[in-house]
């Protein structure tokens, strides 16, 4: 088919003839034997001229005194004039001097089967890039969580997680656990120590006793203040804080946590 014409469908027939014939012969019957009969605007030469047929493949079979094959047609032409041109091909009863007959097998959609490739491979596109942008998500994560972890440190004994500047700093901020402490690194403050447990390990006296002023920031539920109440036995907290009612600390934002722990920090 001229580079003009777009195919819409395959037209696809098998026959069978009573003698032995060549694909030319074949060919030359679809043209011959049509010609005139559906009208000149159904004239399979004109419709070639027009770009709407394109080139007739024929496979041809020979057996001891029987032709048999496949011909398809590529049309740019609506579904009607392609029900049509079948339909005159079937009419076909001679091949030479040969009884024949062609029945058409189907009428291909050629633009649903590019349909289904396109959807195929926008299948296979979306899974490669979506796993190459999990992947890197996955690895964007894993760089914060290495740097928040090279400034995550341990206290005491017990060896109590705690954030790298807790030593340094003039104040200390007392968490309930390790994802509380990474959470608050996250949101710019280096300084949390947690205590890890409803059970107050006595280490923490020491270092809070070397602060200018301590300060407890609690999970807003009810252990919080069960927590709350066994620290202050333990140390003397100068801030009470807890996070929203019904929120734990390492779920806070860190615009929340700034805005809790800013007005003292």
């Amino acid at each position: 088919m001229p580079q003009s014409g777009i195919v819409k469908y395959h037209v696809k027939l098998s026959y069978e003839v009573d003698g032995l014939v060549e694909r030319a012969d074949i060919i030359g019957a679809i043209f011959g034997q049509t010609e005139g009969l559906l009208g000149p605007e159904m004239n399979l030469n004109e419709l070639q001229r027009v770009s709407k047929v394109g080139r007739i493949e024929v496979t041809a079979r020979n057996t001891a005194n029987t032709t048999q094959g496949d011909a398809l047609i590529p049309m740019s032409t609506d579904i009607d004039t392609c029900a049509l041109i079948a339909a005159g091909i079937e009419s076909i009863d001679k091949v030479g001097p040969f009884d024949c007959k062609f029945q058409l097998e189907a009428i291909d959609d050629v633009r649903a089967a590019k349909k289904d490739d396109i959807v195929r491979r926008a299948k296979e596109i979306k899974q490669k890039w979506a796993t190459k942008t999990v992947s890197e998500g996955e690895s964007m994560l894993n760089d914060v969580h290495q740097g928040d972890n090279k400034r995550l440190a341990t206290y005491g004994p017990s060896k109590l997680t705690c954030s790298s500047g807790v030593h340094d700093s003039k104040w200390i901020i007392l968490v309930e656990g390790r994802a509380d402490v990474i959470n608050l690194l996250r949101a710019g403050y280096d300084n949390a120590l947690a205590i890890e447990g409803a059970k107050i390990d006595e280490s923490i006296k020491e270092l809070c006793g070397s602060k200018e002023y301590v300060v407890a920031f609690l999970d807003g539920d009810r252990a919080g203040g069960f927590i709350l109440k066994e620290l202050k036995s333990v140390v003397t907290l100068d801030y009470e804080l807890q996070a929203d009612v019904g929120v734990e600390v390492e779920e806070l934002t860190p615009q929340r946590i700034d805005e809790i722990l800013s007005p003292i920090a």
